[in-house]
């Protein structure tokens, strides 16, 4: 097996295994709890993770990126870190009161004080997890996402269900990422530094002032929503809407999960070896947009059948966000890669112009649409999604060489078999209304017809998925042969 298909498969195990064990927890929540009360917690928690993204500075990227790598480097790295992480921590714990005035919600500010402690154990988890993934060891990365998720899901319900509403959300998420760190000590990769250095930081910090500020854009972007609703709307508006997007976003990380920890790794070793960085975007890309066009189209069909037979009938309004979203998730997943791209060839400033001009636009558009309703508010992330498209696309060229035809042009058939999978999920609609029919009966349905479907059209288009297919369906069948099973 090589070094990146295995890189892949345990990438994949840690980031499925954890996506299901939170989509399971998201669902028994959804069952015990109200609207009302996820409206809070989505409200504290966007605050607490957009702190999140900028309290690693780049270090992740950086030391994968560096080819000269050092344990002063390291050192330099961790100090960054915990001079960050800590200072956001005791900013939340200061602002804490003024944002839970802001939102009119007493709940609020003991959620953020209790998600700060998570800034004082942070930094000692994320160097020792981006040295795993710079040598591709994404097996100690499985167990440590594994473990952490489970003790994260069973507290938060066990919380939950003894009476702690949305505080057994923030207790829980810091019981998971103690059991992270407790994984990290035990098998900590080569090289871990745990005494943190403050000198020489000052490239580091160029560089992750551009890459923290790109991750601050795409998190900030994605709660805008749940920002914006909580201080125009209500509480249970924020939880309507922010349930209605979390499937979509549930979907998106089912299908880039697996790939998505092991594409900058990837990238950086293309590029470091002098060969095309543009040829293997286009293929990750192409081969991306294969899967998750067509499960998008489908979505915005079946999200009736998916909401009702997940989360229950108090989260029926949902259903046409999603649907609305569903389209949105299609535009951005285009270039769900280039901000890896972009810090491979070396312009993050490119990186962090292109996410401020798209947050500025989402951010505008979701305010105007706010006394609308939910519907116009998702239309303009939709618009948004219109605008990250572009500029990441002139953002891409520009790094990589790679021309808007060609990319363009490796899309048709993925267009071709995305509408043939959007037909058929309408005509199975048609047959067999989705609201008339038992949701999980729609869904077997749904899931027997798709599959074929796009098999089909992935072998009449000649796409290269197809080759992908078989030679997964080959080495699948060589395996049992050889076991005997």
């Amino acid at each position: 097996m090589t070094t990146i298909r295995k890189a892949i498969m345990y990438s994949a195990f840690g980031q499925y295994s954890v996506h299901i064990l939170n989509f399971i927890t998201v669902i028994v929540l959804a069952r015990i709890m109200t609207p009302a009360e996820i409206g809070v917690y989505a409200v504290a928690g966007s605050v607490s993770l957009l702190a999140t993204e900028l309290r690693s500075m780049g270090v992740v990227q950086y030391l994968i990126r560096e080819k000269d790598l050092d344990q002063k480097k390291i050192r330099a790295a961790l100090g960054l870190t915990v001079a960050v992480s800590w200072t956001l921590g005791l900013i939340i714990v200061i602002a804490a009161p003024l944002v839970a005035d802001f939102y009119n919600e007493v709940a609020v500010k003991n959620i953020l004080w209790i998600l700060s402690i998570t800034f004082v154990i942070g930094p000692f988890t994320s160097v020792p997890v981006a040295l795993w993934q710079r040598k591709m060891n994404f097996q100690s990365q499985f167990v440590q996402k594994f473990l952490g998720g489970i003790f994260y899901s069973g507290s938060s319900i066990i919380f939950v269900l003894l009476g702690y509403s949305y505080y057994g959300l923030a207790f829980g998420a810091i019981v998971g990422l103690i059991i992270e760190l407790i994984v990290v000590i035990y098998l900590r990769p080569a090289g871990t530094a745990w005494i943190p250095s403050f000198s020489w930081m000052g490239d580091l910090v160029k560089f992750g002032l551009y890459t923290s500020s790109n991750s601050l854009f795409s998190r900030f972007s994605v709660s805008i929503p749940d920002l914006v609703i909580g201080r125009l709307g209500t509480m249970t508006d924020v939880g309507i809407f922010s349930r209605g997007l979390g499937i979509i976003l549930f979907v998106s990380k089912i299908i880039i999960s697996a790939v998505a920890p092991v594409v900058l790794p990837h990238l950086s070793e293309v590029h470091r070896s002098g060969k095309s960085v543009a040829d293997a975007y286009m293929r990750a890309t192409k081969l991306l947009v294969v899967f998750s066009w067509p499960i998008f189209a489908v979505v915005s069909v079946a999200s009736y059948p998916m909401i009702r037979a997940l989360f229950g009938d108090q989260w029926d309004l949902a259903v046409p966000v999603a649907s609305i979203l569903s389209l949105w998730a299609i535009l951005v997943s285009v270039h769900i890669f280039a901000s890896q791209a972009l810090i491979v060839t070396g312009y993050e400033s490119l990186l962090f112009f292109s996410g401020l001009i798209v947050l500025i636009f989402r951010l505008g558009g979701v305010i105007i649409a706010a006394p609308y309703g939910l519907e116009v508010i998702a239309w303009s992330i939709v618009g948004s999604g219109v605008v990250d498209l572009l500029i990441k696309t002139w953002a891409v060229k520009k790094s990589t060489g790679l021309s808007v035809r060609r990319l363009a042009a490796s899309f048709i058939p993925s267009m071709t078999i995305t509408i043939s999978c959007w037909l058929v999920a309408k005509l199975i609609d048609q047959l067999m209304p989705f609201e008339e029919t038992n949701p999980w009966i729609s869904i077997a349905v749904i899931f027997v017809c798709m599959l074929p479907t796009w098999l089909i059209s992935i072998r009449l288009t000649k796409h290269e998925a197809w080759n992908v297919v078989i030679d997964l369906y080959m080495k699948l069948t060589r395996q049992k042969i050889a076991t005997g099973s």
